[in-house]
C-alpha cells in the first residue's frame, strides 16, 4: 500500500524551544517583512508518495528511497487575530509567519513572543481555517539552559474525536552551528512522541535575535525510518 504525506511541514509540527539568553534584553523581537530563507531536504522509503507540486522541487531517487530537495521561506507578518472577539473583549492576537514551499503558500504559523519566551499558539494551513491550539506549546523560553527535561500533553479533537497529544522536550545545551547564512551558537532542543502509529523525533536549533537555524524531524514505523526531514537556515533577509 501506498502511503501518500499531504505535507511536509509540521512546523507546526508547531513545537519550538527555550533557551538561556544573559546577554540579550529579548528572546526574538522580528520586524515586519523579516525574512528567513531554508533548505530543505525530505527523504522517505519506497512506496511512500510525495508531493509533487511544490515549485522548484528537486526529486531524486537512490538505494529504493527518495529525496525532495526545494527552497522554503519564513515571512513575519506582524500581530494578527488568532480567533474572535468575546464580547467587550478584543480578538486575541499572536505572531503571524507564512511559510511558502518555493513561491507557494503552505501554511501560516502563529506564535506568542514575549521577552522571555516563544511559544506556538496556532497554525492556518493555506487555503483552510485558522486552527489555534487548545493550549500555547513551548518552544523557547529564556531559563532553559541546557539539561532540563520534560513532558507536554495537549488534547485537542480531530475528526470529532478528543486526542490527547503526549510530547518529550530535552534541552540538550548550547551547540555552534555554521551555515551558507552564517555561524550561529544555537540551543539544541529534541522533541520526542506518538503520531498514530508512528513515532517522531525531532532536533531544532534556536539563535536569540536570529530566530530558527536548523531543524531536523524524523518518523518511524518500529525500528523503520519512514521520513527525514531536514531544514536547514540559508539566508536572512531578501
Amino acid at each position: 500500500m501506498r502511503t501518500k504525506l499531504l505535507t511536509l511541514t509540521s512546523t507546526v509540527s508547531i513545537l519550538m524551544v527555550s533557551f538561556s539568553v544573559a546577554q540579550t534584553k529579548s528572546i526574538w523581537k522580528p520586524a515586519i517583512g523579516n525574512s528567513w530563507t531554508y533548505q530543505v531536504s525530505v527523504t522517505v522509503q519506497e512506496g511512500t508518495e510525495l508531493p509533487k507540486d511544490v515549485p522548484g522541487q528537486k526529486l531524486e531517487k537512490f538505494d529504493g528511497k527518495t529525496r525532495a530537495t526545494y527552497t522554503q521561506k519564513m515571512v513575519y507578518r506582524g500581530l494578527q487575530p488568532v480567533g474572535e472577539a468575546e464580547g467587550d473583549k478584543k480578538a486575541p492576537t499572536g505572531h503571524a509567519f507564512t511559510v511558502s514551499n518555493g513561491d507557494k503558500l503552505d501554511e501560516t504559523q502563529f506564535m506568542s513572543i514575549s521577552d522571555t519566551a516563544v511559544e506556538a499558539i496556532g497554525v492556518q494551513p493555506a487555503g483552510k481555517e485558522l486552527k489555534p491550539l487548545s493550549q500555547a506549546i513551548p518552544l523557547v523560553r529564556s531559563d532553559w539552559k541546557g539539561g532540563e527535561a520534560f513532558p507536554f500533553m495537549m488534547e485537542y479533537k480531530a475528526q470529532g474525536q478528543k486526542v490527547r497529544m503526549v510530547r518529550k522536550f530535552k534541552v540538550i545545551g548550547w551547540e555552534t552551528l555554521e551555515t551558507k547564512a552564517g555561524k550561529f551558537k544555537a540551543l539544541h532542543v529534541q522533541v520526542s512522541g506518538m503520531n498514530g502509529q508512528m513515532e517522531l523525533k525531532r532536533s531544532y536549533w534556536f539563535t536569540p535575535g536570529t530566530g530558527f537555524i536548523k531543524e531536523v524531524k524524523k518518523y518511524y514505523v518500529g525500528d523503520r525510518t519512514i521520513l527525514t526531514q531536514t531544514r536547514v537556515l540559508e539566508k536572512i533577509g531578501d
